[in-house]
């Protein structure tokens, strides 16, 4: 709930819903703010309307002032009060004020209440002479009291045969007399203010002592000023005049006018942010490219770059825009790279070309280019590929198949040393490479080197050491990872006090046969000349090194084995002949001249005969005794005929140090497992009992996955070396025969253990 609620103050609160709620109230402002202008206006034009209307009505109230008035004078200068008087005096007034309707109205005394009728009339009063108007009329007693003064008077509303009015009295005398006094009553209908005046009494109203008299005002309503007149206080109301059509629309029009506007508004802008949005799709597009792209102008410069020409070329948008493109150009690439532009300039079509860059670093990059020219906009478009690892990787290729042929071709170590040296060196790029060889002393010797000397990179061995030890040291500070790197963490910076000049050293090891034989060394003058790749580059190079020195030393070693193969072959026939003439030999001699001896007693017929036929008898089976004891040492008989337990009982038995046999086979084994097996542990006794001087031997037989592995454990100094010469050699040469492998592991003061795994099945 929360995070919907968050989600829709957030859209709540967006610049886009707040521009809508500005234009809806700039329009509702607007709108109000108009139709308040058009209502101000209309008022301000009632009120002036009501203004002139107060006038005219002040006007005609003062015209029947002056009609009453005038009436009454000429009553007054009439000799006797008539009828026919009367009406003549009334009626010509009649054509001038348009009121007719007047009557003469005297005070009667009738008992203890006066009271007043009317005697006169004139045309329109539904009254008769000597009608009692206290009466019929209660409101026009008061005024006619009230105008005995002389002054004129005005009743209230009084409605007269159904038509509305008021009347209006003066006191004054009608002919001469003392009965000549009373009042002349003139009825002003409403209608009068319309006839009389140019008020429009549907839309003026007309308001007597604050109750409304005549006309209509109704919606919005402007008063003019009260006044009084005919002792009475009157004023006059103007409704403001029915909004005309533009006052109308004008609300309307301010309402819409911001919509119209924010509209238009609304379409620029979008039209604006389509192109921004476009331009920065296009140039989105442009840095998601992982190719250099740009565009040229024909003078040369750069007008726009994409994210990955900077990333190629280790510069700002800023910086490349600011020179032309020749000078990213290496110098000796420039001249082919300006008359590719020049001819871009000239029209010759799209060009397409290739050369060197150099990266803000001193980096050289390898770029090719594709170009698109439009003359008529002054622009070049060009997509470049960056080929450096390509051409790197191709030089690289080449570099390992020059020295894996001279390795598969079995040239000499030092052809393949000398061979990896220059090529890594040359491939690198780097200012020295050397190549060393770990020696058993725990002394390194340099085998093969590249670039620059001693001297020019800054070595100084210490005294009494060469610059083999240099080397090793800066071999070994590059594999630490605890050394300060360089700029890129890729190499060794300042490696001491013996080899300033080295800025930064990659090493990779020589790994032969699980042992490190060596390492090779390539060191650069300024670190930011080495890449994150170097060693692993490196490391292609040392695993054709440690071939070839595998194979020089597997030659080696078979030469060795076929060596040590003819001399036990010549060892063992000089063995057997000499156990034949030193043994079975001499005691046949004997026996053969022992039985000549006894033949010739026996013809002398000499008493020799029988000690002499003992004698032979006795050689004969010596010398048999001596013939099996010899054949029992190329094949012992038990073997061939008890099988293997046995046979390495009698082994145990005669050896000088207590053995303790482990035999977990069952039944017989291969004749060849069982034979190597018998001679192994054999001759594995006897070089415990010569070299040992163990108290006790531990020999385990047990097979395993297909296998049977012979494990021969002593308690004795250690020491043991199959390097050495010793006699662990021809128990290897005899195991590897096989397609076995034997493991010794002898450190000193530790004992001696031997391993032997030897395959069941032919390999």
């Amino acid at each position: 709930m929360r995070a919907a609620r968050h989600r829709w103050l957030r859209s709540a609160t967006s610049p886009g819903v707040a521009v809508l709620l500005l234009v809806v109230v700039l329009c509702a402002a607007g709108f109000l703010v108009t139709k308040q202008l058009v209502n101000a206006d209309r008022k301000a034009t009632a009120r002036q309307r009501a203004a002139g209307d107060t006038q005219q009505l002040q006007n005609l109230l003062l015209r029947a002032n002056t009609f009453i008035g005038g009436l009454g004078a000429a009553l007054a200068s009439e000799p006797a009060a008539d009828n026919s008087s009367f009406q003549g005096l009334v009626g010509s007034e009649t054509g001038t004020f348009l009121l007719s309707d007047a009557m003469w109205v005297k005070p009667v005394t009738a008992g203890a209440r006066p009271r007043y009728e009317a005697t006169f009339l004139t045309t329109g009063l539904p009254f008769a002479a000597g009608t009692d108007v206290s009466a019929t009329l209660p409101g026009l007693e008061s005024t006619v009291q009230n105008s005995a003064s002389g002054v004129p008077s005005a009743t209230g509303e009084a409605v007269v045969s159904g038509i509305p009015g008021f009347f209006v009295a003066q006191g004054t005398q009608f002919g001469q007399g003392p009965r000549s006094q009373g009042s002349i009553v003139l009825f002003v209908p409403t209608s009068w203010f319309g006839l009389a005046s140019t008020l429009n009494l549907q839309r003026t109203a007309i308001s007597l002592d604050g109750r409304h008299l005549a006309g209509s005002a109704a919606g919005t309503v402007a008063a003019g000023p009260s006044f009084g007149a005919l002792n009475r206080n009157w004023r006059a109301e103007a409704a403001a005049d029915p909004a005309t059509p533009l006052q109308v629309a004008l609300p309307w029009l301010a309402l819409l006018v911001p919509l119209a506007l924010a509209l238009l508004m609304y379409l620029i802008v979008r039209g604006i942010l389509r192109r921004r949005r476009a331009e920065r799709d296009i140039g989105e597009i442009l840095d998601v490219s992982l190719d250099p792209l740009c565009i040229i102008g024909v003078d040369g410069h750069l007008k726009r770059v994409n994210l990955a020409f900077e990333r190629t070329l280790g510069y700002g948008a800023a910086a490349l825009t600011a020179r032309p493109l020749v000078e990213f150009v290496h110098p000796d690439d420039r001249d082919a790279t300006a008359a590719s532009l020049l001819r871009l300039r000239e029209g010759h079509g799209e060009e397409s070309f290739e050369g060197r860059y150099v990266r803000a670093d001193g980096a050289v990059r390898w770029l090719q280019w594709n170009t698109h020219p439009l003359l008529e906009r002054g622009l070049v478009y060009a997509a470049a590929h960056d080929v450096t690892d390509i051409r790197t990787l191709a030089q690289e290729q080449a570099a390992l198949r020059r020295v894996a042929t001279l390795v598969a071709e079995g040239g000499d170590a030092a052809d393949v040393f000398n061979a990896v040296t220059v090529e890594v060196g040359r491939l690198l790029g780097a200012d020295a490479t050397r190549l060393l060889r770990y020696e058993p002393d725990g002394g390194v010797t340099i085998v093969a080197r590249h670039g620059a000397s001693r001297t020019e990179i800054g070595i100084r061995p210490p005294h009494g050491r060469d610059d083999a030890y240099v080397w090793w040291r800066v071999g070994e500070r590059a594999r630490d990872p605890r050394t300060d790197r360089a700029a890129d963490g890729s190499g060794l910076v300042g490696v001491d006090e013996m080899a300033r000049g080295i800025g930064a050293a990659v090493a990779s090891p020589i790994v032969v046969s699980g042992r490190q034989w060596g390492v090779i060394v390539s060191a650069w003058k300024r670190g930011e000349a080495v890449r994150t790749d170097t060693e692993t580059r490196m490391g292609q190079f040392t695993e054709l090194v440690a071939t070839a020195v595998a194979n020089a030393e597997s030659r080696a070693l078979l030469a060795a084995s076929r060596q040590r193969i003819v001399a036990t072959a010549d060892e063992t026939r000089r063995r057997l002949e000499r156990d034949l003439h030193d043994g079975a030999q001499q005691r046949l001699v004997s026996t053969v001249v022992a039985l000549k001896l006894a033949e010739r007693a026996l013809d002398q017929r000499s008493e020799k005969v029988e000690g002499l036929v003992h004698e032979a008898l006795a050689n004969a089976e010596r010398a048999t005794e001596e013939l099996r004891e010899l054949a029992r040492g190329i094949m012992p008989a038990v073997l061939t005929r008890n099988g293997l337990g046995p046979a390495l009982q009698a082994v145990a038995d005669r050896s000088p140090i207590p053995v303790m046999l482990d035999l977990r086979t069952d039944g017989r084994l291969p004749e060849r497992a069982e034979v190597t097996t018998y001679f192994v542990i054999s001759e594995a006794l006897t070089n415990a009992a010569k070299h040992s001087h163990a108290s006790a031997v531990h020999v385990t037989v047990e097979p395993i996955d297909g296998d049977v592995r012979l494990s021969i454990d002593d308690d004795g100094v250690g020491g043991a070396d199959p390097m050495r010469g010793s006699g662990l050699v021809g128990l290897r040469d005899r195991v590897e025969a096989i397609g076995g492998t034997l493991k010794v592991q002898s450190r000193p003061g530790e004992g001696t253990h031997v391993t032997v795994e030897l395959p069941l099945a032919p390999r």
